[in-house]
């Protein structure tokens, strides 16, 4: 009989593919339901003027709930967080596919939003908690997987001008 080795995956390559795939969720959702406006309003018969309210509330409630994501990642951990956010965000998406009225879109929209916020860190709730947990000050530089001249600064996308480590030197070096 031969041995079998069981590969282990990486925790690392687990939380980062667990992560792209819930940011390209939440892009992919807010897109198609940016597109699927005028055809939402014919089929739940709401004048085309008022359906941005299914936009509407879910950026409510993500704004709302942004901020809160961090302090909530400090007190009940991130990946505590980032998984009930994703949680969340998952069953309202299901709620939403649905909904048989105007007013439970809506609704679960918000709660979409909801879910999104505590997640966004590690998440956009999804990413909030994501930069709250990468750009903690209080983890030395080396832990976050931050080169020093980021330490302190939450992840940005290339479009955000962020210091140069030539013009700014870093405490950390």
């Amino acid at each position: 009989m031969s041995q079998m080795t069981a590969r282990q995956i990486s925790p690392k390559l687990t939380v980062s593919v667990v992560y792209v795939v819930a940011m390209f969720m939440t892009i992919m959702d807010t897109t198609i339901v940016n597109v699927a406006l005028p055809t939402i309003s014919r089929e739940l018969s709401v004048p085309l003027d008022r359906v941005d309210g299914v936009s509407i509330g879910f950026l409510v409630s993500l704004a709302v709930f942004i901020p809160a994501s961090g302090w909530l990642g400090d007190r009940f951990g991130t990946k505590r967080v980032f998984l009930a956010a994703l949680a969340i965000f998952t069953l309202a998406s299901a709620l939403c596919g649905l909904a048989q009225s105007f007013g439970e879109l809506v609704v679960f929209r918000i709660l979409q939003g909801v879910g999104v916020g505590g997640d966004v860190g590690p998440g956009v709730a999804m990413t909030p908690v994501g930069a709250a947990s990468a750009a903690n000050p209080h983890r030395p530089y080396r832990e976050r997987g931050l080169p020093p001249h980021r330490a302190g600064h939450p992840p940005a996308s290339p479009m955000i001008p962020t210091r140069q480590p030539s013009t700014c030197p870093s405490p950390h070096h």
